[in-house]
């Protein structure tokens, strides 16, 4: 017959076991990631993040400001003279150096890494984005100036405004963040007379978007960043008396909303086919915009052109800028057509000129016939926005005030009022 065991040697076994079990659980709970080669430290835990995005983008941009110059190489032209000499001289652009400021999400740490861009791949990743096709080569590629274990993923290339990953040797692009980057522009795109400090190229700082940073805390900021100065831009107007052409016994701030006037920047800074087959109704497109905003306040349109010449948070072009100077005296207008457009406050108030200069145009064709007037003075505050929209993007011409409506000839105007009807209907602001 076998012995039994004292009941305090069981109840010793039990808790010993309940123990080691307990344990087991911990270990298996968290992750534990070794990187001998980026950290001093070789094991890093993984934890929740303790960190204010804002601050940190902030910390990036800060770093690169103080990193020494980025450095570009041209072609080298070889020609040989009737005598035999040979002459050298400087051609196109051959590459150009880039850094990015980098997060480490596990230890917080803000850290800097530098690369070489070739610019024929540069300019064949421009390529594929304005096609839509997918960078299968990832190129750019990007070459480190010194020994590094970091790789680097195009997601999309757009320059300084380049969705971009970072991994280290093993592979992990979770870990890391591009808060943002060093980039060289040329002098002649560059607006401001200070931010011309080289002699051909000049620094530029960006945060570039990427869903990395797409949360609530970016989104908040760049909301308060917009509600900020178009109430500042409405202040301004109402204190200098600026009259509305369209409705003449009214300050032109009465006659549209602050929201209103959000919904166009915002309408205006979204690409059509993205958000018209977005499944979202256009909100995380939306939310980009405001993004770029909370990140880079005021210069985030600051170095954006486009090909026909518009620029800044309305993208207003330069002969529209330039009759709006002439034609409201007393705003105050900055008469620079390129700085006016780019400052944020002055835009604004060039933009709100806009929508009501347009829309005087409208009413003053309507009334040269009592049904046409009567068509146009019956809709509703919404129905003028949508004319407001569509002038805006088109001109005064694509209302037709035969009929009431907006024309359907031209495919950008019609795709910039679905835009923002669907933007409208966010209700962002």
């Amino acid at each position: 017959m076998k012995q039994k065991l004292p009941s305090i040697f069981i109840l010793a076994a039990v808790l010993l076991f309940a123990l080691f079990a307990r344990a087991q659980e911990i270990l298996q709970s968290k992750d534990i990631y070794v990187d001998i080669d980026l950290h001093p430290a070789a094991t890093v835990m993984a934890a929740p993040a303790s960190w204010s995005l804002v601050e940190k983008i902030q910390e990036g941009k800060s770093l690169l400001s103080h990193t020494p110059p980025l450095l570009f190489e041209k072609e080298v032209i070889k020609t040989k003279t009737r005598q035999g000499k040979i002459i050298t001289k400087e051609g196109d652009l051959a590459r150009r150096q880039l850094e990015l400021a980098i997060l480490d999400t596990y230890t917080s740490a803000v850290f800097s890494a530098r690369y070489w861009l070739d610019e024929k791949e540069i300019e064949e990743a421009n390529t594929i984005r304005k096609l839509y096709l997918y960078n299968v080569n990832n190129i750019p590629r990007f070459q480190p100036v010194e020994a590094s274990q970091f790789n680097v993923k195009v997601n999309w290339w757009n320059y300084y405004n380049s969705d971009l990953d970072v991994a280290a040797k093993n592979g992990d692009y979770s870990r890391y963040i591009v808060l943002a980057n060093k980039f060289l522009l040329k002098n002649d795109s560059l607006v401001y007379p200070e931010d011309k400090k080289g002699k051909e190229y000049s620094e530029i700082i960006y945060v570039p978007y990427s869903p990395d940073l797409h949360t609530k805390e970016l989104v908040e900021a760049g909301k308060k960043f917009l509600d900020n100065h178009v109430a500042e831009a409405f202040e301004r107007l109402r204190n200098k008396g600026v009259k509305s052409r369209t409705y003449s016994s009214q300050s032109v701030t009465d006659t549209m909303t602050p929201a209103f006037v959000k919904n166009i920047f915002t309408t205006e800074q979204t690409d059509p086919k993205l958000i018209l087959a977005s499944s979202d109704g256009g909100q995380a497109l939306a939310e980009r915009v405001l993004i770029r905003l909370g990140a880079n306040g005021e210069k985030a349109f600051r170095y954006t052109f486009s090909k026909t010449g518009a620029l800044g948070l309305g993208q207003i072009m330069p002969r529209t800028y330039a009759s709006i100077v002439k034609g409201y005296p007393p705003a105050g207008l900055i008469k620079d057509k390129d700085i006016g457009r780019v400052d944020i406050v002055n835009s604004i108030m060039a933009s709100v000129l806009v929508l009501d200069d347009h829309l005087s145009t409208v009413a003053s064709k309507a009334k040269r016939s009592t049904s046409h007037y009567q068509i146009f003075s019956s809709k509703s505050s919404l129905q003028i926005e949508e004319i407001r929209a569509a002038i805006y993007n088109g001109g005064p011409g694509k209302y037709i005030a035969a009929t009431g409506e907006i024309s359907q000839k031209v495919r950008e105007t019609v795709d910039f009022v679905k835009k923002f009807k669907m933007i409208r209907g966010l209700g962002l602001y």
